[in-house]
């Protein structure tokens, strides 16, 4: 009996350990679960930091915000806050600099629209309202008005152009027929007629003396009267008068060539040409050099229909004439002989 008593009391102590434990194992689920349950709370409040930090990092980003670290979300939000807490002290040292800059921008942003209020007042363009809003609209008004005014000024210039030159023309014409008027009156067109005729005379001449002379004289004219440039002597003009007896004869024989040659070309035609020429001495008193210039002078002349007569007793000239006549007299008569080259 007393064995079985105790047998009963432990199995009594073995059911009230069993009903312990199973209590105990009861509360630790119940425990477990409530851990899960902080934890599930715990990760979703750490989710929903990252979130945060995340965002408050993007907003800034544009203004530098440095990149999260990998770990905690304390971790980054420390980051985050020891950057914006540099980046705002900078901030507040740059801010006086800054506050100054936008005071001078504010003030020339006065002055310009003051400047720009005057100056479409000068130009009568009406500007209502803010200056910001209504001076682009007048200014392309008044930049079209002024294109077309422009384009108006350009196309008056253009006749007022050619009313000019229809007006310079004409002026033109009415000097050419006063002139002509003038020089065709009975006392005064023989005068202009025979200027026009001694300058042309003249210009060849002076070709001629200039090619007979070596290039040392040349022609021109003064009040009537026939002068020589004389290019040995400092270009001097003097009178012909002065020439010696070879250089007279050079200059004479330049203006009966140049004659010669003018009287042709103003011919009329039908009417008789001069095409021949007599030269009658004046070669005695030429040396030898001018002599050899004057002669290939008279061949070239002789050239093409013209003819050229030469008078002369000096044989060196004689003997370059291709057709000769020897003219001989005695005390009763004088006779011509044709003698052969």
């Amino acid at each position: 009996v007393g064995q079985a008593t105790e047998q009963l009391r432990r199995v009594d102590e073995m059911t009230t350990a069993v009903r312990d434990s199973d209590a105990a194992l009861a509360a630790a689920a119940d425990g477990r679960s409530t851990a899960a349950a902080a934890l599930d709370t715990l990760t979703a409040r750490v989710g929903q930091a990252w979130r945060n930090l995340r965002t408050v990092r993007d907003s800034v980003i544009g203004l530098g915000a440095p990149d999260l670290p990998e770990g905690s979300a304390l971790a980054g939000w420390a980051t985050l806050a020891a950057w914006a807490g540099a980046a705002a002290r900078a901030r507040a040292t740059a801010l006086p600099d800054a506050q100054d800059a936008v005071t001078a921008a504010t003030r020339h942003r006065d002055e310009t629209a003051k400047h720009l209020t005057d100056e479409f007042a000068a130009l009568d363009v009406a500007v209502d309202g803010d200056l910001a809003d209504t001076a682009p609209a007048a200014a392309a008004a008044e930049l079209a008005q002024a294109r077309g005014d422009r384009r108006r000024i350009a196309e008056r210039r253009a006749r007022a152009a050619a009313i000019g030159a229809d007006l310079t023309k004409a002026q033109e014409e009415q000097r050419v027929a006063h002139e002509l008027g003038r020089l065709l009156r009975s006392n005064q067109f023989p005068e202009w007629l025979e200027a026009a005729a001694l300058d042309t005379l003249v210009v060849d001449a002076s070709k001629r003396l200039s090619e007979l002379s070596g290039g040392q004289f040349e022609l021109t004219h003064r009040d009537g009267e026939f002068m020589v440039v004389d290019h040995a002597d400092a270009d001097s003009i003097r009178s012909v008068r002065t020439l010696s007896g070879g250089e007279t004869f050079q200059a004479s024989l330049a203006l009966a060539l140049a004659l010669s040659t003018q009287l042709s070309s103003m011919a009329a035609e039908g009417a008789a040409r001069l095409d021949s020429i007599f030269l009658d001495e004046g070669f005695g008193t030429l040396d030898e050099a001018t002599l050899e210039v004057v002669a290939g002078t008279l061949e070239n002349l002789a050239q093409g229909d013209r003819m050229v007569g030469v008078v002369t007793h000096v044989g060196a000239l004689a003997d370059r004439i291709p057709v000769r006549f020897q003219v001989r007299r005695d005390s009763r008569t004088s006779s011509i002989e044709r003698e052969s080259p």
